[in-house]
């Protein structure tokens, strides 16, 4: 499952999240259910989740698929190393660095660094919209090849090309304890549209969080309105 939007709560702000009191002991008492097969896939790096989830590792795909690391039911901590690709290139960071400089002149538009990506959130301030796509498109094209944009909600990000939630559910569903199961995946943002299309073709359930004006198109099979309905009826399961 993803996570902002849809198992935690959109905040003003990236670093303002919180799951919130219970829910890590659910999501742990889901997991022991389907022995180890959970997963967070999250356009957040993986140390970020880790933040969020003191004393606990579950297995994440973060950065949309670029990074992939087992968690506590599936490998030891020892062997638990975290799949990130290539290192950041020359190019990459100067375009960081562009952004980074340009939101000075942006009251109310945050950057968001995560490492081998970075974005740029306009929830607080939508009538920038149309500059942050720029600048964003010119931190394109200084990053070169090897990078794509993703747009979200109030946010757009350049990322690792290669990969996706899609691709993170297809490394994922090829190796135990998730190989041979019915994937269920859920998700709020257009990103997650690639998730829903992979489990689809595997035969299995997709949901999509939102209200209805912003699920009318989305591939999944299923919808809920908001996080706290999800939170619900994964509490009604665990």
């Amino acid at each position: 499952m993803d996570l902002d939007g849809t198992l935690l709560d959109l905040a003003a702000s990236p670093d303002a999240v919180s799951p919130g009191e219970g829910t890590q002991d659910m999501l742990q008492t889901l997991e022991a259910a389907a022995s180890g097969a959970l997963a967070l896939i999250t356009g957040r790096p993986v140390a970020f989740v880790d933040s969020l989830f003191p004393g606990y590792r579950f297995t994440v795909a973060g950065l949309h698929g670029t990074e992939l690391r087992p968690g506590e039911r599936i490998a030891p901590p020892g062997a638990a190393e975290t799949f990130a690709g290539e290192a950041p290139t020359a190019a990459f960071r100067h375009g960081r660095d562009l952004v980074r400089n340009a939101t000075q002149d942006l009251p109310g538009v945050l950057f968001e660094d995560k490492g081998r990506a970075f974005a740029l959130h306009y929830r607080q301030a939508p009538e920038h919209r149309a500059e942050v796509e720029q600048i964003m498109e010119r931190a394109l094209i200084c990053a070169g090849d090897g990078y794509l944009l993703r747009p979200g909600k109030c946010v757009v990000e350049l990322c690792p090309a290669g990969a996706d939630k899609g691709t993170a559910i297809r490394r994922l569903m090829a190796e135990p304890p998730f190989a041979g199961r019915i994937p269920f995946a859920a998700g709020d943002d257009v990103t997650d549209e690639a998730m829903f299309r992979v489990v689809n073709e595997m035969n299995g359930l997709s949901l999509r969080i939102g209200e209805p004006e912003m699920t009318r198109d989305s591939l999944a099979m299923a919808k809920l309105p908001s996080p706290a309905d999800f939170r619900t009826w994964m509490r009604r399961i665990a």
